[in-house]
């Protein structure tokens, strides 16, 4: 696949088959990591390959309500309940992949974008569907969360920058929405 097919193929879709991602495949998409440009040649974004469905459900419903939570001007950590109660921003993913940046490094968030870019080409090309999904605030500030983020060995002074959720399409593949930038200014 040449790489324009796929910058002009692939979409963001949200309604996944229950097929999970194989390991392989998943190893496969991955090998684009090595090559992502970044600040510095830090190298700095850290990943997790989440597959554990009790930990993408807790992670997706917490991400939800924090970003509805943003939307409405509330900033304060939503409770337990509300988190349980919420829908999930990863939707029915069986593989999330979470990237993490320093917390305190200025690029940290461009740097985790462009390897999602990457990733999700990646996996279009493997006839993998992903959605890009966005962090404002860290979904992993609660209780919970910080012991999910221990247990995936992602240390302290790390944050969530994105999430990229991988599967199947389910449904048709969502077609191109026909948008159109502004047309670049020369000078």
């Amino acid at each position: 696949m040449e790489l324009m097919e796929a910058i002009k193929g692939r979409r963001s879709v949200r309604r996944f088959q229950d097929t999970p991602v194989r390991r392989e495949v998943v190893e496969k998409i991955l090998e684009v990591v090595d090559y992502c440009p970044n600040a510095g040649n830090r190298n700095s974004t850290r990943g997790v390959v989440m597959t554990d469905r009790e930990m993408i459900d807790y992670i997706g419903k917490a991400h939800m309500k924090i970003i509805r939570n943003f939307n409405a001007g509330i900033t304060a950590l939503p409770t337990e309940e509300e988190i349980m109660a919420s829908e999930s921003a990863f939707h029915n993913a069986g593989t999330v992949l979470a990237l993490f940046g320093p917390e305190n490094f200025y690029f940290s968030s461009p740097d985790a974008y462009i390897m999602a870019q990457n990733i999700t080409l990646a996996a279009y090309e493997q006839g993998v569907s992903t959605c890009i999904v966005g962090e404002v605030l860290n979904s992993l500030a609660t209780q919970k969360g910080q012991e999910y983020q221990k247990s995936m060995g992602i240390p302290a002074g790390f944050v969530p920058q994105a999430y990229i959720t991988l599967g199947y399409c389910d449904g048709d593949y969502p077609k191109h929405p026909g948008r159109h930038y502004s047309d670049f200014i020369y000078v």
